[in-house]
């Protein structure tokens, strides 16, 4: 049996905050507590570096392809919650839902995923702040 493949979505911009949330749980080998080991990946649409939002450069190992063996997509915060969603992520996001990935918005990561058309018909929860 393989192991659960998670995919974090990273983008230019991103809290090292939201983004270390994943990393922990699904980074971390916890094999000695009896916990699975996760493949995890940190994917971005953008070539190259990425910047933070605390100034901090990152390195991303993978690009969205990620997402087309992603059994959990997680998209740990977003950006302008006013820009239609790129093409590329919005594909690959339907991709993954297509296919029956689990697709986990943290906080405003909710908004990419109601943008790409995935939450049409569904209760949703975000950051208390932007709720209506």
């Amino acid at each position: 049996m393989r192991n659960p493949i998670i995919a974090a979505v990273a983008f230019d911009g991103i809290s090292p905050f939201h983004l270390s949330v994943p990393c922990l749980v699904f980074g971390a080998d916890r094999t000695k507590l009896g916990l699975p080991r996760f493949d995890f990946r940190v994917c971005a649409a953008e070539e190259g570096p990425i910047q933070t939002d605390a100034g901090l450069r990152i390195s991303v190992p993978h690009d969205l392809s990620a997402l087309d063996a992603a059994d959990i997509v997680i998209i740990p915060s977003w950006k302008d919650l006013e820009a239609p969603l790129a093409a590329p992520l919005k594909g690959a996001l339907e991709r993954a839902h297509e296919r029956g990935a689990l697709i986990v918005g943290l906080c405003l990561g909710t908004f990419a995923i109601a943008a790409a058309g995935l939450l049409a018909g569904r209760k949703a929860t975000t950051h208390w702040a932007y709720t209506d």
